[in-house]
């Protein structure tokens, strides 16, 4: 049995119809036979009615005496916890982690993971924040222990990550490969930077930042995930680690640790050198990794671009071998489209800086204003030229000039050979490759399979909220870092299993709808109290199912 609710609309007002009915089948269809009729009731009274007589209570009680003491959302920290129980995260490590500080034991460290893991998915924040947060959700009901979170603890536990996290990857590894079924013959490996607040951790130094803040003190993270972005490894370099010199290392690493025989490589531009190449043969493993944009000039040198003479494997996109050096085998790809955007940009980058020279230089010829010298001029030209990538292509000095009230002026011409030698490699990239079997088309598909691990920094830095960093120790550091990774793991499944399931949408948007089924605290007066789920949508059955999740359990009162 259960209370139907009817709304009825009549002009501007919306009355609601109660009954309670009980389900029975007839001829293959569902129908409802009334038991009572309570007739025309507000909208909370309905809410009541449809609790009171819910699977939840043993018994009818006096609705007068119900209370809903809080609710909180409980369906978006179900689904999290449910990709937990699918790869059984935590029971495979707490048989495996162990634990050398003597102030905390493994299943408590766990417990703060998990913790710390929903945090980061629901609402990033600091450690700081996690004590009081906990307090507000629903995560208590997902915990072994009724524990009280403390700073301390937090930062223990994170050490006890970072001191097991060799076993963590290790499990990442089965879990995409037995559970997720990835190929694990293909391994995406990238690496980014992220800064930090303080100048206090021992891994923070100044080095290249993919943040646009030179200013701060950086850390390198290096992540190798599978084609479809499940992370596998992560390692973390200071902050001055350049691409390249992560590469072999990464590779002799992945040979160590994992019983994949061969695998193929798959690299940034910025990795390709001689040294990584060499190292990769070494390990007797292949490679596909593009060709940096001063290589790939000196090698098309000669070359003729034309996609006429070219195969079309995508709209806009012409691929051609090029002869091979050495069993390193060349594709040639043309973006017909991005060769358009490239020459397009560079003439409008141009004119731009020849409008702010004539400005400038039209500035010299003002008598007002404080005396211009020579060398404060080419230093606002210096300036002029950096701020665009095609400042490059002019060449500016200075001239005697009488007319002057300087005594002189801006001379600037443009290198026109230099404009046409990279106008002829616009929309083109050189695939290098020791793999070889495989055909154009899918060199190119693999290669842009890259951005599987771009889109995996993306979210640890966007919706993971990786920064703001402010741990000096190096252990905490790291744990933070992998809670990050363990966090993605769990972001990624969703999004893979709802693309499996055809659902077509990101774990943001499914956690979000899923936010909105809360967990009810009920108290009925005498000390007694229930806990029931607030309606769920079709949409969000739906949404459930996919997940295999047929019901969602209310947890016992304790």
């Amino acid at each position: 049995m259960f209370v139907k609710i009817t709304p009825k609309k009549r002009g501007d007002k919306t009355y609601h119809y109660a009954e309670l009915v009980e389900s029975y089948r007839e001829n293959g269809k569902s129908k409802h036979k009334r038991i009572m009729y309570f007739g025309s009731v507000d909208k909370e009274t309905a809410e009541r009615l449809q609790i009171a007589f819910s699977r939840d209570f043993d018994s009818f009680v006096n609705l007068n005496k119900v209370e809903f003491s809080q609710a909180t959302p409980y369906g978006s920290f179900y689904l999290i916890n449910s990709i937990f129980d699918q790869v059984d995260m935590f029971n495979v490590f707490s048989e495996a982690f162990v634990s050398s500080d003597k102030h905390i034991s493994v299943p408590t460290a766990l417990e703060y993971i998990k913790a710390m893991i929903f945090q980061r998915i629901i609402q990033p924040d600091s450690k700081l924040a996690l004590k009081e947060w906990v307090k507000t959700t629903s995560i208590p009901y997902f915990l072994k222990d009724n524990i009280v979170f403390d700073l301390q603890t937090v930062y223990r536990s994170l050490e006890v990550l970072t001191d097991n996290f060799p076993i963590a990857e290790k499990c990442l590894y089965n879990w995409a490969e037995s559970i997720y079924k990835q190929n694990m013959n293909e391994l995406y490996y990238d690496i980014t930077s992220s800064y930090f607040e303080g100048y206090q951790c021992v891994l923070a130094e100044f080095g290249y930042s993919r943040d646009h803040r030179e200013d701060r003190e950086q850390l390198v993270i290096g992540l190798v995930t599978t084609p479809d972005g499940f992370p596998v490894k992560c390692n973390i370099y200071p902050g001055s680690t350049s691409d390249k010199t992560t590469v072999a290392g990464i590779v002799k690493e992945i040979n160590a640790t994992y019983p994949v025989k061969e695998f193929i490589f798959v690299g940034d531009r910025g990795m390709l050198s001689k040294k990584n190449i060499e190292a990769i043969i070494e390990e007797k493993q292949q490679y596909i990794m593009a060709l940096p944009r001063a290589w790939s000039k000196k090698y098309l040198n000669d070359i003729t671009i034309d996609e006429k003479q070219m195969q079309e494997i995508q709209p806009n996109l012409f691929i051609k071998f090029l002869p091979p050096i050495e069993e390193q085998r060349f594709l040639l790809c043309l973006n017909t489209q991005k060769r358009s955007s490239d020459t397009e940009f560079r003439n409008q980058s141009i004119k731009e800086i020849e409008q702010e020279l004539a400005k400038l230089s039209k500035v010299l010829f003002d008598k007002k204003g404080k005396p211009k010298t020579r060398d404060d001029t080419m230093k606002k030209v210096g300036a002029i030229l950096k701020k665009k990538k095609a400042g490059k292509y002019f060449d500016v000095k200075t001239k005697d000039d009488p007319k002057c009230p300087w005594g002189f002026s801006l001379e600037y011409s443009l290198n026109q050979s230099k404009i046409e030698s990279d106008q002829r490699l616009d929309g083109t990239f050189v695939i290098q490759t020791n793999q070889p079997e495989f055909e154009g088309e899918k060199l190119v598909k693999v290669y842009k399979n890259l951005n599987t691990v771009e889109y995996a920094f993306r979210i640890i830095k966007n919706n993971l909220d990786i920064r703001p960093m402010y741990h000096r120790k190096e252990v905490r550091v790291k744990g933070h870092v992998y809670i990050c990774v363990l966090a993605y793991f769990v972001v990624i499944a969703i999004e893979y299993i709802s693309q499996k399931k055809n659902l077509n949408k990101s774990a943001h948007k499914i956690l979000q709808e899923l936010s909105s089924i809360n967990l009810i605290a009920i108290d009925l007066g005498q000390e007694k109290k229930k806990l029931a789920l607030t309606t769920i949508s079709k949409e969000q059955k739906v949404c459930l199912k996919a997940f295999k999740i047929n019901k969602i359990v209310v947890p016992n009162v304790v």
